[in-house]
């Protein structure tokens, strides 16, 4: 399962930074491409950015694969 959530404290937020900057980091659009296997369109990583920063903000943890298949689901409905 990947979880999207604020780090814990403060030495969890700097293991994150340390990892970033040896290059392990990921931008939202290649996580959802790693998801979906396939390059996301603008739409669906503003919908999935959208969507962290509100569960962030409410400090809720997110099942990111499941949301953007819903979000997938639910531009292939649309479309």
């Amino acid at each position: 399962m990947t979880g999207v959530r604020e780090p814990k404290d403060d030495e969890e937020l700097a293991k994150a930074r340390l990892a970033i900057l040896h290059g392990k980091g990921q931008t939202i659009e290649q996580v959802i491409a790693n998801i979906i296997q396939d390059k996301p369109s603008i739409e669906l990583v503003e919908a999935v950015t959208s969507r962290i920063e509100f569960a962030k903000e409410t400090q809720e943890v997110l099942k990111l694969e499941e949301l953007i298949q819903s979000i997938v689901s639910m531009q292939e409905k649309w479309a």
